[in-house]
C-alpha cells in the first residue's frame, strides 16, 4: 500500500484491540468462489503489487480482481516458503476519492473517516507448496468478517487492497486460528505481512 507501514496489519490489531479468539470473531471459512459471474462483471489486473520485504523467499506475482454487482473477489499468485498459513485482508476504501493521496494509503485506513475505511478477512489457507494461488472474497454488506468499517459498500467503486499474511508453518492445535484471525499463532509463530495488491477503481 502506498505509504504503509511494514507492519500494517499489527499496528492496526494494536489500535482495534482485537484478539485471536474473541469470541465476536466469525469460526467458519469464507466460501471464496473463483471469479462469480452472477450479474454484469468486470476483470482488473492490480494497478500496483506492493513488496513489504518482511517475508525472504515470499512475494505476489501477480493479482487480479473480479468485481460484479455484489462483491470483489481476488486471485493472487504467490511465492511463500512452506510449510506456511495464511490469511488475505481486504482493505477498503469506500470513498477513495476523498483519500488524501492516490492510491489510498494506511493514513486513510487508519485516521480519515471520509474515506469510508473498513479492514476484512477476504480468506486463508494451508500452503503446502510452490507457486501458490490464494484468492479473497469480499461481499457488499457482509461485515461478519470485519475488524473495523462498514465493509464493502459498492464492488464497482471502492478502492480495495489486499494484503497477504503468514503466519507461520502449522500449529496442530491452532491451524483454524491461523487461517482465520489476524493474529492466529503469532504468539508462538512470526507472523508478518509479505505485500499488498492494490486495485483502484475502474472508473
Amino acid at each position: 500500500m502506498h505509504r504503509t507501514t511494514p507492519y500494517f496489519l499489527t499496528v492496526i490489531l494494536a489500535i482495534a484491540g482485537v484478539t485471536a479468539c474473541s469470541s465476536d470473531q466469525p469460526t467458519g471459512p469464507i466460501d471464496a468462489p473463483l471469479f462469480s459471474s452472477a450479474g454484469a462483471s468486470m476483470s482488473q489486473p492490480a494497478d500496483h503489487i506492493e513488496d513489504f520485504g518482511n517475508v525472504p523467499g515470499a512475494a505476489i506475482h501477480a493479482a487480479t480482481l473480479r468485481r460484479n454487482k455484489n462483491n470483489v473477489t481476488v486471485r493472487m499468485e504467490a511465492w511463500v516458503p512452506a510449510p506456511n498459513t495464511a490469511t488475505v485482508w481486504g482493505a477498503i476504501f469506500n470513498a477513495p476519492e476523498n483519500c488524501g493521496s492516490s492510491p489510498c494509503s494506511i493514513d486513510d485506513l487508519l485516521d480519515n473517516p471520509a474515506s469510508g475505511p473498513s479492514l476484512l478477512r477476504a480468506g486463508g489457507r494451508v500452503i503446502g507448496g510452490n507457486p501458490v494461488t490464494i484468492t479473497g472474497q469480499v461481499r457488499e454488506g457482509d461485515t461478519s468478517e470485519a475488524l473495523f468499517g462498514d465493509g464493502l459498500l459498492d464492488a464497482m467503486t471502492a478502492e480495495v487492497h489486499f494484503v497477504l499474511r503468514v503466519h507461520g508453518p502449522q500449529i496442530p492445535t491452532m491451524v483454524d486460528d491461523q487461517i482465520h484471525y489476524i493474529d492466529g499463532g503469532c504468539g508462538v509463530n512470526d507472523c508478518q505481512d509479505v505485500g499488498a495488491a492494490i486495485f483502484q477503481p475502474p472508473i
